[in-house]
């Protein structure tokens, strides 16, 4: 049987020290916003990874940067090349460093925001952008035709609590069939979260309001 979950519950260096510590022969399959990695195990240890365009250790370094995703492991199934030489522990042990070294980095600044956000269940994916809608840092690829939407929707909003002497709204909930989104400012920059269609806003907002405190 399967082992399924999402990585929001089980960090993928967790499912990799998990296989290889059981000395399993196993394929794991995660998906992340329509993208989709595989790692395989032969008796315990990492043999071959991919993570378009990447393979062998460059594709686990990229996969460990991942917080969500739906994953599958598969017992039984080899590995269809082997492009990993190096031990699984060394293998960790230098994703997390890379990860580590890229923490300070701006690319990587707002990646702790993100993980806090990502965690909430009924959250996809988070992204900030400008005022004037440019993307500057998002845990999914979103195209700037959509950044430049929801900056003005938020300049509007904003704009329509002056005129009317409210304070300007804390969230924005956006329904666009068949996504759901929520927006707020934050730091001078506008959040924009993706949310599952069937959670309930009276639900999430709550988490929402601590994660971002």
């Amino acid at each position: 049987m399967a082992l399924v979950g999402n990585l929001k519950d089980l960090k993928l260096p967790s499912l990799i020290q998990l296989n290889c510590m059981e000395r399993n022969t196993a394929k794991l399959t995660i998906e992340h916003n329509g993208r989709y990695g595989f790692i395989y195990f032969d008796k315990g240890q990492v043999v071959h990874a991919e993570f378009d365009p990447y393979i062998g250790e460059e594709a686990i370094y990229q996969l460990l940067t991942l917080y969500s995703g739906n994953f599958k492991v598969e017992g039984g199934i080899r590995a269809p090349v082997n492009s990993i030489k190096t031990p699984w522990n060394n293998l960790l042990l230098e994703g997390m460093r890379q990860l580590d070294d890229a923490d300070d980095t701006s690319e990587r600044k707002f990646d702790h925001l993100f993980e806090r956000l990502l965690t909430i269940k009924g959250v996809r994916s988070a992204s900030l952008i400008t005022r004037e809608g440019t993307v500057i840092a998002s845990s999914a690829p979103y195209g700037e035709k959509y950044g430049y939407l929801f900056a003005l929707i938020m300049f509007q909003a904003e704009k329509f609590g002056e005129l009317t002497g409210r304070e300007k709204p804390e969230f924005i909930s956006i329904a666009v069939s068949p996504y759901k989104y929520v927006c707020s400012s934050y730091n001078q920059l506008y959040l924009v979260m993706e949310l599952e269609v069937k959670i309930k806003l009276d639900v999430i907002l709550p988490l929402l309001k601590q994660a971002l405190a």
